[in-house]
C-alpha cells in the first residue's frame, strides 16, 4: 500500500508518528520525496534517524511520544529487550500491552496530537504506529479530517489478527485483547462516517 500512494509527490507533508529508526520515513522519501516529519519517544532510535537523514533536510525528527495530551509519560519495553536503550519496536506509553516488561521503562516527553494538527493547514499523510495509544489520539485526528487526506494505522486489539497463547497455553486469544472494544468502537465510528478503507487504512 505504502508505495502505490497516488496523492503523494514531492509537494505532500506526511507525519510519521511511531517512526521507530526511520524504515518507512526511508521507504517513502525514496519513492516520493516528500517532506517528513517523524515522532519516535526512544531516544535510542530517534539518535539513529537523526544521524540516518541529518543530509536530508526534507526529513525531520522529533523526539516525543504522541498522545492526547502535552507532559511526561513512561516509555515500556518489551520483556525481551535486552536493555532499555534497544533499537526495540514494541516500546509502548502502555503497560497493559502485552510482552511489555513494566520495570523497564524510562521518562519520555509527550506532544498532544491537537498541537501537531494545528501546525499544519494541509497533511496528505499520517503513518500511525503508537502501540495501543491510536485510540486516544485518532479520535483528534478524525475532528480534523478535512485537513487529513489519509491514515495509515496499526490497531492493537483486532479481533481478526494475531493470535496467541493464553496464560496457561490452553488456547490461543487474541493479542492485546485489552483493546478489543476501544478497536470495535474506533471502527464502527470510521464505518458510520465513511472513512473505514477509504479515509483510514488499518495495519494489524
Amino acid at each position: 500500500m505504502l508505495l502505490n500512494l497516488n496523492h503523494i509527490d514531492s509537494n505532500s507533508i506526511i507525519l510519521d508518528i511511531g517512526a521507530n529508526v526511520g524504515d518507512i520515513a526511508d521507504l517513502l522519501f525514496k519513492k516520493f520525496n516528500s517532506n517528513i516529519i517523524c515522532y519516535e519517544p526512544n531516544i535510542s532510535c530517534c539518535k539513529y534517524m537523526i544521524n540516518r537523514f541529518k543530509n536530508n533536510p526534507k526529513i525531520k525528527v522529533f523526539n516525543f511520544a504522541v498522545s492526547n495530551f502535552t507532559g511526561t509519560s513512561f516509555l515500556y519495553f518489551h520483556k525481551k529487550a535486552k536493555n532499555i536503550f534497544d533499537y526495540n519496536q514494541r516500546s509502548t506509553l502502555k503497560p497493559q500491552k502485552d510482552g511489555i516488561d513494566i520495570n523497564k521503562k524510562i521518562s519520555v516527553k509527550c506532544l498532544d496530537i491537537k498541537t501537531i494538527l494545528s501546525e499544519h493547514k494541509k497533511i496528505d499523510l499520517i503513518k500511525l504506529d503508537v502501540e495501543g495509544s491510536e485510540y486516544e489520539i485518532m479520535p483528534k485526528i478524525i475532528e480534523n479530517k478535512e485537513k487529513v487526506e489519509m491514515v495509515i494505522c496499526e490497531t492493537h486489539g483486532n479481533p481478526e489478527g494475531k493470535k496467541i497463547p493464553s496464560a496457561d497455553g490452553s488456547k490461543l486469544v487474541i493479542k492485546n485483547q485489552v483493546w478489543v472494544n476501544d478497536h470495535k468502537k474506533l471502527i464502527n465510528k470510521l464505518k458510520s462516517l465513511n472513512l473505514y478503507e477509504n479515509w483510514f487504512y488499518e495495519w494489524y
